[in-house]
Order: structure tokens, then C-alpha cells, then sequence
């Protein structure tokens, strides 16, 4: 008996010493590799993971070094003093089994750069403007300049992992650099002669709640309710997480939104050509329909799986018999939604997408598709945008006699739409369809479906900022804004939460810029209420603000000319941060007087004059008691705007570029545009 116990006693040591053995190896967070860039003269954070309490020591070739003890779980932290810009050096970290050496490090300025789509833009899209694109791939040298791009990655909780590497700016490595960090980079780095760092952590598409940490979030009044089920939000993804990750999927070719804007984005070809694995149900050979539920058209299918909650892809089909074949068939179709493909006895006759399947339709049934006896009718619904719905269906024979075909439907679900999961690398536009293909599927256990995604609340933080957390960064570069613009309101609380949420979480008040969101034609009307959002989040200390309404393109909420927009955030943090003698800002709305039946307005950050390129100012507009505004004119008189207006006799409001699509008229003589205002 005892050797038996001494036997498996060795066994048990050997696994748990084979266990110990796994866990020394030191783990660092990607942002400490080779290439990286250090904050200088500061006492910069390493961390990582490594066996429990044991020694890590960090030790820079310039000189400093510094040692801590992990702790029970492994976790280590230490602080360790930086010298003035310069480089390259090489960074050990030592433990007792184990050195790593760190190569071609810089010591200079680092910022993050951060925000949504016109942050993340990089060479592949930006700049057919101003420094175009192929002339900075073929051109870029700036071994000095470095940009760790932080992978996408949701999270519904605070995780430390991301992934991610530095690649220094040259030649065609800068590719995917964000656009604006490279030209902001790129003037830091000319104007200071140092190394500069971008960490580039910006996800097209998304709200400023999911960039925002819980705790801040759940500080917020009107987001009590939401905050209050957040935990119940997380544990229903899961729960959806784990149903559709059993099954295969296809990437969904793009957002069915851009298809009822009729943009290219929207990828119309690409549809057609989805598989979902179900053509053979399709096809004029298959018959077996007794496995497939029935459903009433015209109607609603979001509710097949009784939560009300379905979108993705689904087959009806409908027989019908003819006695004799006369001629050509039409098929009336009402609106559907998203999307459908339609075929008779398994050939296509139709597909209508976006605003023409909100349409009702006319597809020709050819003579020679048809047969005496029955023919099937297969129509293929792809639905995720609006509630999916099936109008009117009716048959119309070559007299011109119109047959409904009201009534039950056979259906079946080819696929259902969801996030995507378990990817390497998030792609556009960050769903996919999840197949239901032959396998025999128990749909009782199929949860409520709810999406985490990259716009829910936190998500981003969790995800791509907590873990950048505490590396020492000068400060922070923001482009985002676009898809709050319909909750400007809020904006002008979450906007200032969130800068004071990150400087918290960093324990250091740093510098914060930002970029006003540009002209663009889609925003029914709202872009100047967010535009002013943002200006007022000029009152928490250390902001600027860059304004772009004299670069925009009203036409793409893309704009191509980053190369203006990160000149001008490096222009506020020159003169801020590095003392730099300039003029960073725009003219910026101070005050106003009334004098008569004109308007004074009074502006900060005129520089050396205000000027207009035109032979007059325009944009701005005027109103009294009643608020009804009517375009004014407006003069500059001693750095001053004076704005009047024949119809209104007594002004007491005036407001400037208040439109979607205002262009800016109104400078400084350093050439930067004034933002947009009112005086209400």
C-alpha cells in the first residue's frame, strides 16, 4: 500500500511541479516589446505576470533599474526612471530563470490616439488631399517615429490583454498607421527632435459609452436603468455567445444600412453572393418540405423563434399549379425587409436590396421556367436593419388575372445573424451569419439572442483601454463623435465623464485634444448640435479642440485630409506642452453685445486678427425673443463680428455654421477656421 502512495505521490508532485514550471515564464504586455517608445524624464510602469512571489528586476541600458515581487497570483508591477529623449537602448528583465531582453527601445513623447472611425483611417483610405497617401508611403522616413496599433477587441469585463506591436514610420510600414497619429507624429517629431510614440487604440462606427469605464458610466444619471441591468446584459451575451459559437458562419459583407443609402459601402454584388449553405432547398429537385414550419405572409417573421428578436437569413416557399403554361408570369412582391432573392423552380428571377426591397416589385416569370403541375416559389429574406417583414405576394398569368398567394408558408431558417466571435481580427462590418445548416438543432435551447458588441456600454474600455493602463502617456489625441451626433444632449454630459474617467484611471491629468467633427450631408440636420457639444467640452481644463469646417467633405464622413487635422492637434499641444510660440486654436465664441439691431460678437483666440477668405462672412444667422433665425449679415469691425439683419429689429440671439453642411468663412489670420456656435 505504501508504495502505492509513495507512486502516486511522485505522479502528484511531478504534475504540479510540471504546473510551476508552465507558469515561469514571464509574461509581458505587448506594449513592452522591441520598438517601443518610453516616456521621458518620468517614472515609467512596467508590468506583467510570473511565478508568485518572486523578484522581477527591469533594467535600462541608460542606466536605471528597478526590482519588485510579484504577487500570490503572479501579478507584478514596478516603476522605473526614464532619461531624456533618446535611444536606442536595450531593456533586460530578469528573474531567476529567465532573462528577455528588449531591443531598439526609444525614451521620447508618447500619446495615445484614440476615437472612432476618422482616428482609425490609415494610407489604405485617407489623403487624397494635402500630403497624398502614396507620396508619404513612398517617402516616409522616420525611424524615430513608432506606433503600437492596439488590435480591436470588445470585452464585457476589464481585461489586461490585448494584442499588438510597434512599427516604426518608414516606407510602407505605415500603411496602417492611423492617418491623423502619423501626421501629428510627424510634426512633434520635426518641430521637438525626439522620438514620439503613438499608441493608436480607434474602432470605426462606435459610441462614446463603450470607450467609457462602468464605474464612470454608472455615475451618470440617465444611465441608471442601463448601468442597473448591465450585469444581466452580459450574462444574456454569454449565454448567446455560447449558442452560436457551435455553429459555422460567413462574414457578413457589410452594413446593410449603407444599402438603403445607396452606397457603395454597401456592397450590393457581395450579398448575392452569400453562401449559406441552403441552395440545395432552393434548387427545382427538392421536395421534402415536411420538416419545415409554417408562417402567415403577408407579416412579420421576427418572431418565429417567439423572442422577437430574430434577424438573419430565411427560405419561404409556396407551391403553385398550373393547368397549361400560356406564356410569361409576373410576380407582384411587396416591401420586404432587408433584402430578398427570389427564385421559381430553382432558378432566379429577381433580388431587390435595401430601398428597392422596401419597394413593391414586378419579377418576370419566364415561359420556359414554368411546368404543368406544381412549381415552387423559393423567396430568400435577408433581414437585419428594419423589422423583418413580407408584404403582399400575388401571381399574375398572362390574361392579366392576379392570383394572391396569401396565406401559409413553408420556411426555414438558413442562418442567423450575430456578432463575431472567437476572431483573431475583427473585420468591418464586425457581424456574421451563423449557419443552420443539415445537423439536427434542438432551437428550445436557443437563448434570447443579445449582442456585446463594439458599441456596448464599456466594451472599448474593457477591451482596448484598460490594458494600456498605467503606461505612461504625455496625453491623448481624439477623433470621434460621429455616432453621438442624434444624442447631442447627451453628449454634453458623457463627453466631459469620459476625459475625466481615463485621467482617473491613469492617476495623472493629462492633456486632452480633440478634433470637431466635419460637414457632412447625412446628419438630418444635427452635426451643428454635437459640434457644439464639443465646444463646450472646452471648459475641462487642459482641452483644445480642432476644427475642421474648412476641410471637410459633405459628400464622405470621411474626410481625406488628415494631414491638416493632426498638424492641427500637434499645434495645440506644441504651444500647450512644449511651449512653443504659436497659435493652436481657432476663433472660439467668447461673448456678445447688443448695440441697436446689431450683434457684437466677441471671440478667444483671435490671433493676429480675424479675416474671412470671401468677399464676406457668411453662415451666420440671427434672431429675437421668437428664435426664428434668418441669415444675417455679418462684417468684421475692430477683431469683432457685427451681425445684423433687416427682419429683426431686436437681436438677441446670433449663431454660425449651423448647418450640416456649413463651410467655414470665418478665421483667424493664422488660417485656423472658427468653430461653430450659438448664443442661446
Amino acid at each position: 500500500m505504501k508504495k502505492h502512495l509513495s507512486y502516486f505521490s511522485c505522479l502528484f508532485l511531478l504534475f504540479f511541479s510540471c504546473k510551476n514550471f508552465e507558469k515561469s515564464e514571464l509574461e509581458l504586455n505587448p506594449l513592452f516589446s522591441n520598438h517601443m517608445v518610453l516616456q521621458q524624464k518620468k517614472n515609467v510602469a512596467f508590468w506583467g505576470k510570473y511565478v508568485p512571489n518572486s523578484s522581477v528586476t527591469v533594467k535600462g541600458t541608460w542606466g536605471e533599474a528597478s526590482s519588485c515581487t510579484s504577487d500570490n497570483d503572479g501579478n507584478w508591477k514596478l516603476l522605473i526612471p526614464t532619461t531624456e529623449a533618446g535611444g536606442p537602448f536595450e531593456i533586460d528583465i530578469i528573474t531567476k530563470d529567465t532573462t528577455l531582453t528588449l531591443k531598439d527601445v526609444m525614451i521620447g513623447e508618447v500619446w495615445l490616439a484614440s476615437g472612432q472611425s476618422n482616428m482609425e483611417m490609415d494610407f489604405d483610405y485617407c489623403c487624397n488631399t494635402t500630403d497624398k497617401s502614396e507620396i508619404e508611403l513612398s517617402t516616409a522616413n522616420y525611424p524615430q517615429i513608432r506606433m503600437f496599433n492596439v488590435n480591436k477587441q470588445i470585452s464585457s469585463l476589464p481585461t489586461k490583454k490585448i494584442k499588438g506591436n510597434w512599427k516604426g514610420a518608414v516606407g510602407k510600414d505605415i500603411t496602417k498607421f492611423s492617418a491623423v497619429g502619423y501626421f501629428f507624429a510627424k510634426k512633434l517629431h520635426k518641430e521637438l527632435k525626439v522620438p514620439v510614440g503613438i499608441i493608436n487604440a480607434s474602432w470605426g462606427g462606435t459610441d462614446i459609452e463603450a470607450w467609457t469605464s462602468r464605474e464612470k458610466l454608472s455615475t451618470i444619471d440617465f444611465l441608471d436603468k442601463t448601468m442597473n441591468s448591465y450585469d444581466t446584459l452580459v450574462n444574456r451575451f454569454l449565454k448567446s455567445k455560447q449558442w452560436f459559437s457551435q455553429f459555422n458562419s460567413v462574414k457578413s459583407p457589410s452594413d446593410i444600412w449603407y444599402l438603403f443609402l445607396e452606397d457603395s459601402l454597401g456592397a450590393p454584388d457581395k450579398w448575392g453572393e452569400l453562401d449559406f449553405k441552403d441552395q440545395k432547398y432552393v434548387a427545382s429537385d427538392y421536395h421534402d418540405y415536411t420538416q419545415w414550419k409554417q408562417l402567415e405572409l403577408p407579416g412579420s417573421f421576427d418572431n418565429i423563434f417567439e423572442t422577437n428578436d430574430f434577424d438573419g437569413a430565411i427560405l419561404f416557399r409556396k407551391s403553385f399549379t398550373l393547368k397549361e403554361v400560356r406564356g410569361d408570369y409576373t410576380l407582384n412582391i411587396g416591401p420586404i425587409t432587408d433584402m430578398d432573392f427570389t427564385y421559381v423552380n430553382g432558378k432566379n428571377i429577381g433580388a431587390s436590396l435595401g430601398k428597392v426591397s422596401l419597394t413593391n416589385k414586378v419579377y418576370t416569370i419566364p415561359k420556359n421556367l414554368l411546368k404543368v403541375g406544381e412549381n415552387n416559389i423559393v423567396i430568400r429574406v435577408i433581414n437585419q436593419y428594419k423589422e423583418g417583414r413580407v408584404g403582399e405576394i400575388s401571381l399574375i398569368n398572362p390574361s392579366g388575372v392576379s392570383i394572391s398567394l396569401a396565406g401559409k408558408w413553408n420556411y426555414r431558417v438558413s442562418a442567423e445573424v450575430f456578432d463575431q466571435i472567437n476572431e483573431e481580427f475583427f473585420t468591418w462590418p464586425y457581424y456574421s451569419f451563423y449557419l443552420y445548416e443539415d445537423q439536427p438543432i434542438d432551437f428550445s435551447k436557443r437563448p434570447r439572442v443579445q449582442s456585446y458588441t463594439q458599441n456596448s456600454k464599456s466594451a472599448l474600455f474593457n477591451g482596448m483601454i484598460n490594458p494600456l493602463i498605467p503606461y505612461h502617456i504625455k496625453g491623448s489625441i481624439w477623433y470621434q463623435g460621429e455616432n453621438n451626433v442624434a444624442r447631442y444632449r447627451e453628449y454634453e454630459t458623457l463627453f466631459p465623464a469620459m476625459i475625466e474617467d481615463w485621467r482617473e484611471k491613469w492617476n495623472v491629468k493629462f492633456p486632452f485634444y480633440f478634433v470637431q467633427i466635419a460637414p457632412y450631408k447625412n446628419y438630418n440636420g444635427l452635426s451643428s448640435l454635437l459640434r457644439d457639444a464639443q465646444r463646450k467640452a472646452l471648459k475641462v481644463d487642459k482641452t483644445g479642440m480642432v476644427v475642421t469646417l474648412d476641410i471637410g467633405d459633405i459628400d464622405d464622413i470621411h474626410p481625406s485630409n488628415k494631414h491638416d487635422v493632426g498638424n492641427r492637434l500637434a499645434g495645440l499641444a506644441l504651444q500647450n506642452e512644449y511651449e512653443k510660440n504659436s497659435v493652436a486654436s481657432g476663433p472660439l465664441y467668447k461673448r456678445f453685445e447688443v448695440a441697436e439691431n446689431t450683434l457684437i460678437i466677441e471671440f478667444d483666440f483671435i490671433g493676429s486678427g480675424l479675416m474671412t477668405h470671401d468677399s464676406e462672412l457668411s453662415e451666420f444667422e440671427i434672431a429675437g425673443a421668437n428664435k426664428l433665425f434668418v441669415p444675417a449679415k455679418a462684417t468684421i469691425i475692430n477683431n469683432k463680428v457685427h451681425v445684423r439683419s433687416s427682419s429683426v429689429q431686436k437681436p438677441i440671439h446670433a449663431r454660425y455654421a449651423w448647418k450640416d453642411i456649413s463651410v467655414a468663412s470665418l478665421f483667424n489670420k493664422e488660417g485656423l477656421p472658427a468653430s461653430s456656435f450659438t448664443t442661446e
